[in-house]
This record gives C-alpha cells, structure tokens and sequence, in this order.
C-alpha cells in the first residue's frame, strides 16, 4: 500500500467530504488499514475536523446508516448493501477506538 494521493482545491470545494470519504474507503475495504495510513492537512482545526468525521461517520454508519451521506457511495463501491455495511462499519470503528493511537491523521 505504497500509494500516495495529493487532493488540491479551493476552500469550500468539498475536499473534507472527499477525503473522508476516501479515508471511510480505505478503512472498510481493509478495517486495519489505518495502521498503514497517514492523511496530512495544514491546520490542526483540520486534523480535527477529520478524525470527527471520519470516527462519527462510522458510528453513524453502523447505527443509522440511512442518514449518512456517504452511504450510496460505499456500498456502490464496496457492492455491498446497508446490513452489511452496517456491521463492517461497527467492527471498524471498534477496532478504531481500541487502537486509537494508530490512527494517525496529522498536521
């Protein structure tokens, strides 16, 4: 997983959603990918901004998925349906905040 992508854009284009998107991807292709991830931003308001949505994401995912605006586009990625999205994105965000130190979002 050698894979570097560079998302650049103006203020307001979307670049949160995106990548959180691509970092929810990532985790529920692989649930222990954030091991092996690193997301760089340039403010700390960001970083955190990032690690809130990408954490109340998954909860939200795993416990009222219908509500998520990210819901279509996972389980049209990952051909999966809501239950089953459900489930992977619970185990997820436990294995997530068990390990929370290794999840490494950073300015």
């Amino acid at each position: 997983m050698s894979k570097l992508t560079i998302y650049r854009a103006s203020a307001g284009s979307g670049k949160t959603f995106r990548l959180a998107y691509e970092y929810l991807l990532l985790l529920l292709e692989e649930p222990n990918a954030y091991r092996h991830l690193m997301a760089v931003t340039f403010t700390n308001k960001a970083t955190d901004e990032m690690k809130t949505r990408i954490i109340s994401e998954l909860n939200l995912l795993a416990h009222d998925a219908e509500k998520s605006p990210y819901i279509s586009l996972l389980c049209s990625r990952l051909k999966t349906g809501i239950p089953a999205l459900q489930q992977l994105a619970a185990e997820t965000l436990q294995r997530l905040l068990h390990d929370f130190s290794e999840f490494n979002i950073c300015t």
